[in-house]
C-alpha cells in the first residue's frame, strides 16, 4: 500500500462553516501582458477539500503561486485566518501554516530524502558546533515515512529515484512541517491506478485530522471522490463555487470549457500490417529492462502501464538513443539503429514526447518561438544558412493555433512564462510536427485539462491514421484504455502481461502491474 488514512485520524468532524481563507477581487497580470486572474473571489472553509479546477491558463497554478508566497498579486485582498494576507516569500507562507506540493518538483537532486526533507530546519539536528547528526535526521524523517507507509528511504538520493518516488518526498516535505492549509497541485499525475485510491483515502485523512486541503485535479473522478466544494475558472475568472452535490463531472467539465463537450473516448483501430519498429530482446544498461521484445505496426498505438520505476523511464531513454544497450536490437523501418544518436534517430523517423517537459523537453529561458522550431531548426525547413525568422514565426503560431496554446501576446517570451498545461501542448504540438514514422510519448497529458486530454489525444489519433506508430508510456491507465490498440504491462523490467482491445480491465491490469498476478497468469494477445 502505497498511503493509508493516518493514524489515530477520527472518522469524522464537524467540519466548521467560518472560511480560514478569502479571496477579494484578487487579479494578476505578467509583465508581458499575460491576464492570468481577473478579480478572483471565493472563500475556502476550515477543514474542507476543496477543489479548484479549470482549464490549462485558467489561472490555478497562478492563484495558488500567491497563496504560497511565490508571486505577488497586481491588485485584490486576501485574508487567512482572519488577518490580511500577503506573504512577500514562501518561507512566511510555511511559517502561517500554509504547505504546498507543486505540480513541478522542488527538489534538490544531488542530496537525500532526509535532506530534502528538512531543508531549511537543519539547526534542529545540529550540536553546539554546528554538525548535523545524521542518524537523528533520519530517525526523524523515517518515522513520518513508517506512519504513511511509504516505499522510499531517508538514505535515497533524489537524483537516483523515479518520478513517482520523487512526489512522495514533495509530500514528506509538506506533512513534516506543522502546516494546517495544504495545497496539492495535480498530486496524483505520477501515481498509478492502484496507488491514487489509496493516496486519495490519505487526503480525506488529512481533512478528518482537522486540517484544510485546496486541491488542484484535473481528474475530475478524483474531485468527485474526495471534494467538499468545487470551485471552476476560466481564463482567469470565476465561473462559480458549487457543493460537489450540486454538480456532477459533466456539468464542471462544460464550465471548465465553455461549451458542451462529449468526454467519452475508446481506441480506434488504424492498424496495418506493416511493422514499423521490432524491439528484441532488449536489456538495458542499468539493469532495469530484461529482454523486453515487442513490434509496433503501422498505426497502432501500443501502450505500456506499469507502476514507476518498473522500466518505463528506461524503455523512453532506450529509444530515444540516451541510455545504451546490454543486449538485443531495435529496428526502425526493417534497420537497426542502436548505434544511432537522438538527432540521428530523428532523421530517420522516431519523434519523443518526454516525460519532463522541464528538464528534457523544453529549454525554460529560451523564446516560445525557439521551443517551437527545437529539432527542426536543423531539417532545413527555416533557412538553409540562418534561421528565416517570418517562417519560424509561422510554424510556431501553426502549432499555437492548433493546440490551442495559451502564450500572450508576445511569442518571443521565454517559454517558462507559460502555465504547465500550455507547455505540455506546445510540446506535444511540436514534436508531432515531425509526423514521424513513431511517436515515442511518455506522460502526454500530465498536468493538462480534459480539453486539452482530448486534444492530444486526437492528435494522436489523426498521427495513427496517417500511418504513424505510437508508443504510449503512462501512469495514467484511463488514458492507455482509451487509445491503445494493445497494452503491455511492465514490471521490474519485464513484459509480464499483453493485453488487446476491447479485452481490458482496469483491476486485471492493476494486479499485473503491482505483481500480484505474474506473466504465466497474462491472457497475451500477439498481434
Amino acid at each position: 500500500m502505497f498511503f493509508g488514512a493516518p493514524p489515530g485520524a477520527p472518522s469524522s468532524i464537524s467540519r466548521g462553516v467560518l472560511p480560514i481563507l478569502v479571496c477579494n477581487k484578487v487579479s494578476k497580470t505578467y509583465p508581458n501582458g499575460l491576464e492570468a486572474l481577473k478579480e478572483v473571489s471565493f472563500d475556502v472553509k476550515r477543514g474542507e477539500i476543496h477543489a479548484i479546477v479549470g482549464e490549462n491558463g485558467a489561472g490555478k497554478s497562478t492563484l495558488m503561486n500567491i497563496l504560497f508566497g511565490m508571486f505577488k498579486p497586481t491588485s485584490g485582498e486576501i485574508t487567512f485566518k482572519d488577518k490580511q494576507f500577503s506573504p512577500k516569500h514562501p518561507s512566511e507562507a510555511i511559517g502561517l501554516g500554509i504547505g504546498m506540493v507543486h505540480q513541478h518538483f522542488k527538489l534538490v537532486q544531488s542530496i537525500t530524502v532526509a535532506e530534502n526533507v528538512v531543508l531549511g530546519m537543519e539547526k534542529r539536528f545540529q550540536n553546539r558546533i554546528g554538525k548535523i547528526n545524521n542518524a537523528e535526521m533520519n530517525s526523524s524523517v523515517s518515522s513520518l515515512i513508517e506512519r504513511l507507509r511509504m516505499s522510499i528511504s531517508p538514505d535515497d538520493r533524489i537524483q537516483d529515484l523515479p518520478i513517482s518516488k520523487k512526489q512522495q518526498v514533495e509530500i514528506l516535505k509538506v506533512l513534516y512541517r506543522d502546516t494546517d492549509f495544504v495545497i496539492l497541485d495535480e498530486p496524483t499525475a505520477v501515481l498509478a491506478p492502484n496507488e491514487v485510491d489509496d493516496f486519495l483515502e490519505f487526503v480525506t485523512g488529512i481533512r478528518d485530522m482537522g486540517k484544510t486541503v485546496v486541491f488542484i485535479s484535473h481528474r475530475l473522478g478524483e474531485v468527485f471522490a474526495i471534494a467538499d466544494r468545487i470551485t471552476i475558472l476560466r481564463r482567469g475568472k470565476v465561473v462559480g463555487t458549487f457543493d460537489k452535490k450540486d454538480v456532477n463531472r459533466e456539468s464542471v467539465a462544460n464550465m471548465m470549457i465553455g461549451t458542451a463537450s462529449d468526454l467519452y473516448e475508446r481506441p480506434e483501430n488504424f492498424v496495418r500490417d506493416e511493422i514499423v519498429l521490432s524491439v528484441k530482446q532488449i536489456s538495458d544498461a542499468s539493469g532495469i529492462l530484461k529482454n523486453l521484445s515487442f513490434d509496433l505496426h503501422e498505426g497502432e498505438v501500443l501502450g505500456f502501464a506499469g507502476v514507476g520505476g518498473n522500466g518505463q523511464e528506461e524503455l523512453f531513454e532506450v529509444l530515444a538513443g540516451n541510455l545504451m544497450l546490454s543486449s538485443g536490437e531495435i529496428l526502425l523501418k526493417g534497420s537497426s539503429i542502436e548505434s544511432l544518436n537522438t538527432l540521428e534517430r530523428r532523421k530517420a523517423g522516431l519523434a519523443y514526447i518526454t516525460d519532463d517537459r522541464m528538464k528534457k523537453g523544453l529549454a525554460p529561458d529560451r523564446s516560445i518561438v525557439e521551443n517551437s522550431i527545437a529539432g527542426h531548426h536543423k531539417s532545413g525547413r527555416f533557412g538553409k544558412l540562418a534561421i528565416n525568422s517570418s517562417k519560424a514565426n509561422a510554424f510556431t503560431e501553426s502549432i499555437i493555433a492548433d493546440y490551442d496554446v495559451r502564450t500572450g501576446k508576445n511569442i518571443r517570451t521565454p517559454v517558462r512564462a507559460l502555465s504547465g498545461g500550455n507547455m505540455q501542448k506546445l510540446l506535444v504540438g511540436r514534436e508531432i510536427a515531425y509526423d514521424p514514422a513513431v511517436l515515442i510519448a511518455s506522460q502526454p497529458t500530465a498536468g493538462v485539462d480534459v480539453a486539452a486530454r482530448k486534444l492530444i489525444h486526437d492528435s494522436f489519433r489523426r498521427l495513427s491514421k496517417s500511418g504513424s506508430g505510437i508508443i504510449l508510456i503512462s501512469g495514467d491507465l484511463e488514458e492507455i484504455m482509451d487509445l491503445a490498440n494493445r497494452i503491455i504491462v511492465l514490471y521490474r523490467g519485464r513484459a509480464v502481461a499483453e493485453l488487446a482491445y476491447p479485452h481490458y480491465d482496469t483491476t486485471e491490469i492493476s494486479y499485473y502491474m503491482t505483481g500480484i498476478r505474474g506473466s504465466q497468469n497474462a491472457s497475451c494477445t500477439n498481434s
